[in-house]
């Protein structure tokens, strides 16, 4: 059908003129050849009659045709013609033959026939020589006899050739078009003005199904025949999708659309078929994706926010919980992530149980979840978020032990004028109040939460500005060696210089710090500029230590050994001069033992600081054994006011001991505590009788620590 349709509609009349052209360049050759015979003079005639055929086979084969060797053979016979006949005309004829069958059969890259020029030059020389050979008095009109055929032949000859030139211009777009359709993924069809189809490819054979019996027809909401469907779509100007069953059964989409084809003598139309089916898919696989969490069956943030969106409108009350699980990131960095999941799906079934078909439960991002409560007014909410706790607080079983889960829920109700986000910001809010509470609470939005909120996220932006911009400053304090009353090295304790407020001790930023992430680059630079100020006391002659405090987070981070080490060797720092310090929080986290273990193989010293104040386990010192073990100021200071706290000082030197480590007390503000520690074979001490912290250039004035 492609062929058919795309075959010109000229083409056939064109190649009867061409037929008929070349029958009587022919006769005109044959007729040349006889003349040779019959009139020639002298034993030429019969060669030039030999060389006849051999121009023209050269005509019928195209190698032969395009040989100068031919152009030559032509160009001699035609000279020779001038000799041996006893006028020039029928060498004029066997010219016109040469011309038009050069000008019919020459290549496209040939202009005016260049290779019918030899023997146009040949006639012109030897009809010249004739003239001067032969008796026979020239006149004018004998001239133009031959002169002007010639011209008019000119003419004949570069008509034709620009005649069949563009007709093989033609078939080789022709020939472009056939393959450019053919090879289309897209189904073509063309129409006429009355919705007959002219030309089709078998894509659009494919996709149609169309059948031999029923040609035509197609599956289309303007109509089942590609008439209507034509005229439909061209009406509708965009696509239409429709969906289709496909020969094997299964069921696909296609975009159908008319495009009118223009400028030309009648009207056509282009109905054009492509399958969209894929396309179709992914985006319902979108589309269920934003309406449905992938991991929990839940509501999608984007489905659950259009909710809200057309529930607030209504006019009645919403009321929007949203639900934080505290804790989850412990969960999931001790189990694993598949138990994180686990944990999650666990999670959202009972949430979703909880509220049951009277409101909506949705997986907003990690461990949060929301819940929209249409109709419920603030107590209402908060009787369905107690509910969620109750149900989640259930014992849960399947790490192995049984765990329970624990939430944060804030509740905002609406009120008139309060958008979706404006809603889901105070319950929000009110979330992270009962979070910073201490979680396992449900907390009520009340518009002095708002406040509280911004100020704390102004905190958290100066302190992350504080990190990059060198507001934090480090002040070191000299830990003494109790038998000599020297410095045996210095705690690094860092500062925040925050614009306005002055300086600010650890105590009130790093619990932000720890909140916000912003531990674990605050602690690089801490440990990076400690290093490098112990390598300057060193490059002074003072052999002195430093130990820096580093965070759990720090330790679980998967990057923190090999930052270490990239201290180490940037700052030139022997290991056994750097001391590691951390809480007895450390045993909760399996994966900061395990970095805590790595760092100890690299010679980095380990302390345990506050022993005795937190999770403090004799089998987590035998199993996890540590360089320095801190007595907690809780201790020394009470060490004059019991005997009792005395004699537990006395076992924690004892202990420390036994287990190979040495012992620094710490808060020391008097001289007999200090007496007395050093008598109890306690070997270190800081505190204020020694010197309070202070920057690196003030310290360094002190030769020897004061005692």
């Amino acid at each position: 059908m492609v062929d058919d349709a795309l075959s010109s509609p000229g083409q056939p009349a064109l190649r009867r003129i061409r037929r008929l052209t070349e029958a009587y360049a022919w006769l005109s050759s044959v007729a040349f050849a006889v003349q040779l015979l019959v009139m020639g003079v002298g034993p030429g005639r019969f060669v030039l009659f030999a060389l006849v055929p051999l121009v023209l086979l050269s005509w019928l084969l195209r190698p032969m045709r395009d040989s100068w060797l031919i152009a030559l053979v032509e160009c001699a016979v035609v000279h020779g013609a001038m000799f041996v006949l006893p006028t020039p005309q029928p060498a004029l004829g066997f010219v016109f033959a040469v011309t038009v069958q050069r000008a019919l059969r020459g290549t496209d890259h040939e202009r005016f026939p260049l290779r019918a020029m030899p023997a146009l030059l040949g006639f012109l020389t030897g009809f010249t020589v004739w003239l001067s050979v032969t008796p026979v008095a020239v006149t004018g009109p004998m001239v133009a006899s031959v002169v002007m055929p010639l011209v008019g032949l000119a003419v004949v000859a570069t008509a034709l050739h620009e005649t069949a030139r563009s007709a093989r211009l033609v078939q080789d777009a022709h020939r472009t078009v056939e393959t450019v359709v053919r090879a289309s993924p897209v189904g073509l069809v063309l129409v006429d003005a009355e919705g007959a189809p002219l030309l089709h490819n078998d894509r659009a054979r494919e996709l149609l199904a169309w059948s031999e019996d029923a040609p035509g027809r197609v599956p289309c909401p303007h109509g089942p025949d590609i008439t209507a469907c034509a005229r439909g779509c061209r009406a509708a100007e965009d696509a239409v999708e429709v969906r289709v069953t496909r020969a094997d059964g299964s069921t696909g989409v296609l975009a159908v659309q008319a495009v009118p084809v223009e400028h030309v003598s009648e009207p056509h139309t282009l109905v054009t078929a492509l399958d969209v089916s894929k396309r179709r898919e992914l985006e319902d696989q979108l589309r269920t994706r934003a309406e449905r969490d992938e991991l929990t069956g839940l509501a999608g943030r984007t489905h659950f926010l259009h909710l809200v969106d057309a529930a607030l409108p209504a006019g009645e009350t919403v009321g929007l919980l949203v639900i934080d699980l505290d804790g989850f990131k412990e969960v999931n960095d001790a189990e694993g992530h598949e138990a994180g999941d686990w944990y999650l799906v666990s999670a959202a079934e009972r949430i979703g149980r909880a509220v049951g078909p009277v409101a909506t439960a949705a997986r907003l991002g990690g461990d949060e979840f929301a819940v929209l409560a249409p109709g419920h007014d603030v107590r209402d909410a908060a009787r369905l978020a107690t509910r969620i706790l109750s149900e989640l607080a259930r014992p849960l079983t399947g790490l192995g032990h049984d765990t329970v889960i624990r939430a944060s829920v804030g509740v905002a109700v609406s009120s008139p004028g309060v958008g979706t986000a404006d809603l889901l910001r105070d319950a929000d809010t009110a979330m992270y109040v009962a979070k910073r509470e201490g979680g396992g609470r449900i907390r009520l939005f009340r518009p002095e939460m708002g406040e509280r909120v911004l100020a704390r996220q102004r905190d958290k932006a100066d302190l992350r500005t504080a990190v990059s911009d060198g507001q934090l400053v480090l002040h070191y304090q000299p830990i003494v060696d109790l038998a000599t009353s020297e410095a045996a090295g210095a705690e690094a304790l860092v500062r925040w210089q925050r614009p306005g407020h002055g300086l600010l001790g650890p105590g009130e930023f790093i619990g932000l710090a720890e909140e916000t992430g912003l531990i674990v680059p605050l602690g690089n630079k801490v440990l990076a500029g400690a290093c490098e100020q112990a390598m300057r006391w060193r490059e002074q002659g003072r052999s002195l230590g430093v130990t820096v405090n580093v965070s759990t987070r720090q330790l679980s981070a998967p990057a923190f050994l090999p930052s270490l080490d990239r201290v180490l060797k940037t700052t030139g720092l022997p290991p056994e001069r750097l001391t590691i310090e951390v809480t007895e929080s450390v045993w909760a986290d399996g994966a900061a033992m395990r970095g805590l273990m790595e760092v100890r193989e690299t010679g980095v010293r380990v302390a345990l600081d506050d022993f005795g104040t937190g999770y403090s386990s004799l089998s987590y010192l035998q199993r996890y054994p540590f360089d320095v073990v801190k007595i907690d100021r809780s201790f020394t200071n009470a060490l004059a006011e019991t005997g009792r706290t005395a004699g537990v000082v006395r076992c924690i030197i004892d202990l420390a001991e036994v287990l190979g480590a040495h012992t620094v007390a710490e808060g020391i503000e008097t001289q007999a505590q200090a007496d007395w520690l050093r008598n109890a074979g306690c070997a270190y001490a800081q505190g204020y009788l020694f010197g309070r912290p202070d920057l690196a250039e003030n310290w360094d004035a002190q030769p020897s620590v004061p005692h």
